[in-house]
């Protein structure tokens, strides 16, 4: 479930900025396809990271 939130933020953040960018610049068509393939590659990112970051948690450990 995080995973989908993740992804729903990281396209909302993006479209966001793909406006906002756009409307700085004159105010151009919206493309729409980029934002959503930036936050494809964002949420993959921070898939990677949660996966190595992430220790098992049936490690057992000694305290001495």
């Amino acid at each position: 479930m995080k995973y989908i939130i993740t992804f729903i933020w990281a396209v909302v953040l993006f479209e966001m900025v793909n406006f906002v960018l756009n409307s700085l610049g004159g105010g151009g068509p919206l493309n729409v396809v980029t934002p959503i393939a930036l936050a494809a590659f964002v949420f993959v990112i921070i898939l990677i990271l949660d996966t190595v970051g992430s220790t098992p948690t049936n490690q057992v450990t000694d305290s001495h």
